[in-house]
């Protein structure tokens, strides 16, 4: 029988989900909703097959004695002709349950199966459909289980992946709403919630409980045929290498999900160890400022994207002390993690800095990084538009247009006292007349101040309109700092 006449035979009335035994299952997912606040969505992601159709049941159970508003939401790959099918079924499963149903239709990008394999574009733009959903304070439920876990651990390990990859999935972690960052270092009004509530559930328990409520596969759930397909290294795992593992030691996915639980907690130590070292080799706004300049309101928050850290104090730290620093500060904005061969430069530059500026960049499909060594600091910029052309600006002409707003206004808020000025970019041979130190070029000046050579295209001047001499100079880190001698 095919999925589809299958699916036109479903019963109209579903076995009774009050009926439903209590199991480790339901505890699980009833603890889950309880933590749930109940002015926010809980979005359950229904695949079709048997997990995500375990957890909706589940959830439909537990919101019985725990009421949460509870949605379904289905991500049509468009990948396979059973896809349809797919989305009928949960059409009939929200039906059945009495919840709302999303569907979500994808248009993958072949360029993106190209640069990152069928499985990590398919499994970013479902993640990126799936979070398009929320609102802040939500959650967004996953169905991955037990075996799901040792899979990932597995995975993992073969990939050569550190501590944070052998810790595998956590419970839980924050989102950036309408967005794929993790979201760690934002407010509590700009997240939402990822949650797997049965990472401690066998694949073997959701089926014993999916008989013991009459539930067949192709009536009440389908399987995905590409899930046969061991071409894809998850699938060789779960069909060849987890039953072989199991054949020996019985309780080998239980045992590798509980080590992956194990280096979670341990992972959590080393997050707080690094925020901790973190917080002593970053510089802050104040240490930032050149003496006799004052930060703009809002000015640090802008700066988020280009963090500075200190040479020096890098470099009383271990090596292994350092490593943990440079990866804590990407994985706790979301950035791309630098490769080990670009680890390894960073590293060099604390041993022995280069005399002039240098930098180095990696990419990530979604955000650019770039850091750059000067005078002692480490600069980190991070953009989804970071340029690969050097020490250029890089910048577009509505972030120029941006950078000629935010001057005048600033101009503005001085309530100066001066002449009529019109504000604009610096040109070749400016110079600026300046009490007790005469004509000074704007080069030698942006040196003084400390101003990067990648960020003296920044650089706004206001001139006065009768005679175009430069009266005051603006900068994004600096505010109006320097002010020419008043003329006469």
């Amino acid at each position: 029988m095919s999925l589809s006449s299958s699916l036109d035979s479903m019963s109209s009335s579903p076995q009774s989900l009050g009926e439903m035994a209590e199991s480790r299952a339901l505890v699980a997912v009833r603890a889950a909703l309880a933590a749930t606040d109940s002015r926010h969505t809980v979005w359950i992601a229904l695949s079709g097959g048997l997990d995500s159709v375990m957890l909706a049941r589940l959830a439909a159970r537990a919101a019985q004695e725990c009421p949460r508003r509870l949605r379904l939401v289905h991500v049509h790959h468009g990948l396979q002709a059973a896809n349809d099918d797919f989305e009928r079924l949960a059409r009939r499963l929200a039906s059945r349950l009495g919840l709302p149903l999303s569907v979500r239709h994808l248009a993958l990008d072949e360029a993106a199966f190209k640069s990152r394999g069928v499985e990590a574009a398919a499994r970013e733009a479902r993640l990126a459909a799936l979070t398009a959903c929320l609102a802040a304070g939500d959650s967004l439920w996953l169905a991955q289980h037990q075996d799901d876990q040792a899979e990932t651990l597995l995975l993992n390990a073969l990939r050569g992946s550190g501590g944070r990859g052998l810790a595998a999935m956590p419970p839980e972690r924050a989102l950036t709403v309408g967005n794929l960052s993790t979201g760690r270092d934002l407010p509590p009004h700009a997240r939402a919630r990822l949650v797997r509530p049965l990472l401690d559930v066998s694949r073997r328990d959701l089926e014993t409980l999916a008989s013991q409520q009459g539930l067949c596969v192709s009536r009440d759930w389908c399987e995905d045929p590409s899930n046969l397909s061991q071409r894809f290294d998850r699938n060789y795992l779960r069909h060849t290498v987890l039953p072989a593992l199991e054949g020996r030691w019985p309780q080998a996915a239980g045992s590798l999900a509980r080590s992956a639980q194990q280096l979670q907690e341990e992972q959590s130590l080393l997050d707080e160890l690094a925020a901790e070292l973190l917080a002593k080799v970053r510089l802050s706004g104040a240490e930032r400022v050149t003496p006799g300049q004052e930060l703009e309101q809002g000015q640090e928050q802008e700066q988020e994207q280009e963090v500075q850290l200190s040479l020096a104090r890098l470099g009383e730290l271990s090596e292994p002390r350092q490593r943990l620093v440079l990866r804590h500060l990407c994985q706790s904005r979301g950035w791309p993690v630098p490769p080990r061969g670009r680890l390894a430069s960073l590293q060099q530059w604390i041993v022995t800095p280069p005399d002039s500026v240098a930098e180095v960049r990696w990419h990530s499909p979604v955000s650019s990084l770039v850091v750059r060594l000067w005078r002692g600091q480490l600069w980190w910029q991070a953009s989804d538009t970071v340029t690969r052309n050097g020490l250029g600006d890089g910048v577009s002409d509505c972030q120029r247009r941006e950078l000629d707003d935010r001057a005048r206004q600033s101009w503005q808020a001085l309530a100066a006292q001066e002449d009529e000025v019109v504000i604009g970019r610096r040109q070749p041979g400016d110079v600026m007349r300046l009490a007790d130190r005469g004509r000074r070029d704007l080069k030698r000046l942006l040196q003084e101040a400390d101003i990067p050579p990648w960020q003296r295209h920044q650089l706004r001047v206001a001139r006065r309109a009768r005679d175009q001499a430069i009266v005051a100079l603006w900068h994004p880190a600096c505010g109006w700092w320097l002010r020419a001698k008043p003329s006469g």
